[in-house]
């Protein structure tokens, strides 16, 4: 078995922190659309945060996927609300989306059946290719709904945590590599994530999908991370810089996996500000 598929089995293991999701200007359980699974089809549901002030001129907007080791999780999680209120409150519209996950046995689309065609024929691995799939499907709903949520869609972020920043960079960075006509993104915030598809058993060309004048990158990893190797950010964003690709990395000392393992919300990690803080300043300036 392949190295990377040792390690997304890995991925599984990590707590999921949740609570109910609470803000002004939410619109809570959205269908953005539906996905096919072994049994039929389910409903792809997305929470929507907008700022209450209103403005003619065009919003950003940030996709948030959340963690759960493609076998759970949820868009409702306590820490994805925080920075979805965060994103609103810089004059962002955010949408917080779920996907198919392992349980629900997902059929993929043709659209990513390149993806499809490059992994093993394994349940986590079609889990991971559905996060994807679902992502373009709700990247496709702001789009066509871009005049009435007054978006710009050529001003879009994408932020994930472990599974979530798994999907936003494959979604970025290795769309293009496999022939899938991918979104114009301008940022990925990569929370303790990486890239594994294609499975290789040198985890650095997989970084390599990244390259030169694609989106910039944020990136947080703990150096003890138990569930994500932080060899993963390493070499993504070595590969970052390699090219000219705008990067910031907070590569925490002690760190483990998640936002709690890595004090995502209270360490200061550079000039003062937390991780937090810092990727909301990064994908300001980027957006």
């Amino acid at each position: 078995m392949l190295v990377p598929v040792k390690i997304v089995l890995a991925i599984v293991v990590a707590a999921i922190v949740v609570a109910p999701a609470a803000s002004a200007g939410v619109q809570s359980g959205i269908v953005y659309g539906t996905g096919k699974t072994s049994t039929g089809s389910t409903k792809l549901l997305l929470d929507l945060y907008q700022p209450a002030k209103k403005t003619k001129a065009k919003r950003p907007v940030v996709v948030l996927v959340h963690g759960g080791g493609f076998s759970g999780g949820t868009r409702t999680q306590d820490a994805l609300v925080r920075i979805a209120n965060g994103y609103v409150a810089q004059g962002a519209v955010v949408a917080s989306i779920d996907y198919r996950v392992q349980k629900d046995k997902p059929v993929n689309s043709k659209r990513v059946k390149p993806l499809t065609d490059a992994v093993p024929k394994v349940s986590v691995y079609t889990a991971m290719v559905a996060a994807v799939d679902d992502t373009l499907v709700a990247i496709d709903y702001l789009r066509a709904r871009s005049t009435s949520l007054n978006i710009d869609l050529g001003r879009l972020g994408l932020v994930g945590g472990s599974a979530g920043a798994i999907t936003a960079d494959h979604v970025a960075y290795v769309l293009d590599d496999v022939g899938i006509k991918g979104p114009n993104v301008r940022f990925v915030g990569d929370l303790w994530g990486g890239i594994f598809i294609p499975p290789t058993p040198s985890l650095e060309r997989a970084a390599e999908q990244l390259e030169k004048r694609e989106a910039p990158l944020f990136s947080v990893h703990g150096d003890a991370d138990p569930t994500v190797p932080v060899k993963l950010d390493d070499d993504l964003t070595a590969r970052a810089k390699a090219v000219g690709v705008k990067v910031e990395y907070h590569r925490v000392p002690g760190g483990k996996h998640g936002f709690g393992g890595t004090q995502f919300f209270t360490r200061k990690v550079t000039g003062g500000k937390t991780a937090y803080q810092r990727l909301l300043s990064f994908s300001r300036a980027s957006l």
